[in-house]
């Protein structure tokens, strides 16, 4: 679906937008609730310089949420967002990385015609901290990017002094252009008799002479934005909108006013007169200049009003840390027992997979199974009209790092060996299992080097548990120990055909103990040598050790026997053609290599075969010129054995 605007300036048609109604934004959050909602954002650029956002919580108000909004921002050619960083809100430490990004990859240009910058949103729930209506905000330390930037607080607070409010949050996934259109659908039906709030948090709208941007409600223009916030350092950092909505009324902070415009670095307005549809709104970006492929980006979208929509309670849940590998239950509910659920991963999923990594998508409780840190949205409907959405994030903690161990040796038999663990990434406890199945757990302190002694020398499995209980895979190392004693011995012969006697010479020093095993059964001591029946391969190991059988040396040896060759050659065949005994055959119990040669009386070769021959009855020569009797030479190699030759001569008689 498109539809048209007009922009005229003195009577004359300066330009004629179409647009497309294909909705490009995320609808991250709505909530209705009796209290307020108040918003303010700072945006440091390129600088580190600390900041303060102005807001408004009333005494006796409750926060029932708030989130820290932000862009990730990269180089377009460039392959990495930023690195994990701390952004400090009224004196307490906040962590913000990628594992708290949307998957909403949206592009900007700034100079020439391709796109410069790259950005995702990362939202944090900040509810937990001391917040006040003032708001210090100190930033990373950065320069260029990969960087975290734009910041924008929004806040929800309970007071049942004041009527029910309703709140839509919007994140932008469309890549800046210089038209931009964004149809927006309340989840609640509008109240147009009371005011009704449209704040923004942009980027990058240097100023408003020549790259601001004109912004218009359901065809209504509200005026042109651009130029630095009253509480912004470097340029170019673009407009925010502080406001609060409380009592029906909305009020402007720091340089936003309540009015049904937009000017400048004011990008505040309160678009009551201009609602036409009490659920949608046409929010559109014409980029004011003609100087190229510029834009302007938008970041969020923030709607606030009174609904005629009755309050109903849900309940959903709490953000959430597992471990890589575990499941989740995920639980929402409401009060109205006929209400319907639809869960969805923001930016992330497709028509045929809105919500991948859940075992359902329009099922109250869902279970969660995926590998990586997710965001989802959870749409619950009281009925066709009013509706609210809640965000839900499950960081998937991926294993720990084991720390670098090296040790020290033990004497053997004695516990006087030695880890040393360096520097872990993070605290936690490393676990030591030994041999024997005993398990010493060592704390460690984060970037504190850690000595463990008092251990016995041997293998040991090793792993390291977080504070949250995720564990990396287990590990092994080796204490390694000092020990004079070698295990050693010889066989005689290692293979041969069955039945064959091998003979053991025990050659090991520093030992008086000794266990001897052939394909793993103990045997007696002292041991000797064996006859080995049948086919096959014998192992033998010994373990011989001085006084302590933790101080033992083993020593292997292989002895390989094979079946052994039986060959039968006659001494006579009657080449009558009965049918009986007309051929000179060899009959042999395993496949041979075979060369064979008959000769006469009087030296001369009548027959000769050279090839192999298959176990069993193998029918050679029958076709002898006379009677009488031939000499014959056989040479057999055994194909199962190396090196094993079998030579066979004798005499044949032929008698028809």
């Amino acid at each position: 679906m498109y539809y048209c605007l007009k922009y005229v300036l003195n009577s004359v048609i300066l330009i004629v937008l179409c647009f497309s109604t294909y909705a490009q934004q995320i609808h991250f959050l709505s909530d209705h609730f009796k209290g307020g909602v108040t918003g303010g954002g700072y945006n440091p650029g390129n600088v580190d310089l600390a900041g303060q956002i102005d807001l408004n919580i009333p005494v006796g108000s409750t926060i029932r949420k708030a989130y820290l909004f932000a862009s990730a921002t990269k180089h377009y050619n460039h392959t990495d967002f930023p690195e994990p960083r701390t952004i400090v809100i009224n004196g307490q430490t906040i962590g913000v990385s990628m594992e708290d990004a949307l998957y909403n990859n949206y592009t900007d240009v700034l100079y020439g015609s391709q796109p410069t910058y790259e950005m995702r949103t990362v939202v944090k729930d900040i509810t937990h901290l001391n917040l006040s209506s003032i708001i210090s905000i100190v930033p990373p330390i950065q320069i260029m990017p990969p960087f975290f930037w734009e910041y924008y607080i929004l806040v929800l607070y309970e007071n049942n002094s004041f009527p029910p409010v309703a709140v839509d949050v919007f994140i932008n996934e469309q890549d800046a252009d210089s038209l931009m259109n964004y149809p927006l659908t309340t989840s609640m039906v509008i109240d147009p008799n009371n005011a009704v709030s449209l704040a923004l948090n942009a980027s990058h709208f240097c100023d408003n002479i020549q790259d601001g941007s004109n912004v218009s409600v359901n065809g209504n223009l509200l005026g042109l934005i651009g130029g630095e916030d009253y509480n912004h350092i470097a340029s170019c950092t673009g407009t925010t909108s502080g406001f609060y909505y409380e009592n029906n009324t909305l009020f402007g902070l720091g340089d936003d006013t309540p009015t049904p415009y937009m000017s400048g670095s004011d990008a505040l307005a309160n678009i009551q007169n201009y609602i036409t549809n009490t659920q949608l709104i046409d929010v559109n970006f014409v980029y004011q200049s003609n100087l190229g492929p510029r834009s302007n980006p938008i970041n969020q979208l923030f709607l606030t009003y009174t609904t005629t929509c009755a309050p109903f309670d849900v309940s959903v849940t709490n953000d959430t840390t597992i471990c890589q590998g575990e499941q989740l239950q995920l639980l929402a509910s409401s009060a109205n027992p006929n209400a319907t659920y639809e869960w969805s991963v923001p930016a992330g999923g497709s028509s045929s997979n809105p919500a991948p990594g859940l075992s359902c998508t329009s099922c109250p409780n869902p279970v969660f199974s995926g590998d990586s840190s997710m965001f989802y949205t959870v749409r619950i409907w009281n009925n066709d009209s009013c509706s609210v959405v809640r965000p839900v994030h499950i960081t998937v903690k991926k294993p720990p790092v084991l720390p670098q161990l090296t040790t020290l040796k033990a004497v053997c038999g004695i516990a006087s060996g030695s880890i040393n663990v360096q520097q872990p990434q993070e605290s936690g406890v490393l676990y030591l299992i030994s041999e024997n199945g005993d398990t010493l757990a060592k704390p460690l302190n984060k970037g504190q080097n850690t000595t463990q002694g008092g251990l016995f020398g041997g293998n040991y499995t090793v792993y390291f548990q977080d504070s949250l209980g995720c564990r990396n895979d287990d590990s092994s190392f080796v204490i390694p120990t000092s020990n004079n004693t070698v295990a050693g011995f010889t066989v005689s012969p290692q293979s041969g055909g069955a039945p064959l006697e091998v003979a053991i010479n025990n050659t090991s020093v520093h030992a008086q103990n000794y266990n001897w095993y052939v394909n793993g059964i103990l045997q007696n001591d002292p041991f000797t040598g064996f006859v080995a029946d049948t086919s096959g391969s014998y192992q033998i190991m010994l373990v011989a050790w001085q006084n302590d059988a933790s101080c033992a040396d083993t020593a292997y040896a292989t002895v390989n026997v094979y079946d052994s060759l039986i060959v039968h050659v006659p001494n006579v065949f009657t080449p009558n053609g009965d049918g009986v005994n007309d051929f000179f055959s060899i009959t042999t119990n395993l496949e041979v290599n075979a060369n064979l040669v008959i000769l006469n009386r009087w030296g001369e070769v009548v027959y000769r075969f050279e090839g192999n021959l298959q176990t069993g009855e193998n029918k050679l020569w029958n076709t002898p010129a006379t009677d009488g009797v031939y000499f014959y030479k056989l040479t057999m190699d055994n194909l199962q054995l190396d090196n094993y030759s079998l030579k066979k001569e004798g005499f044949i008689t032929v008698v028809r």
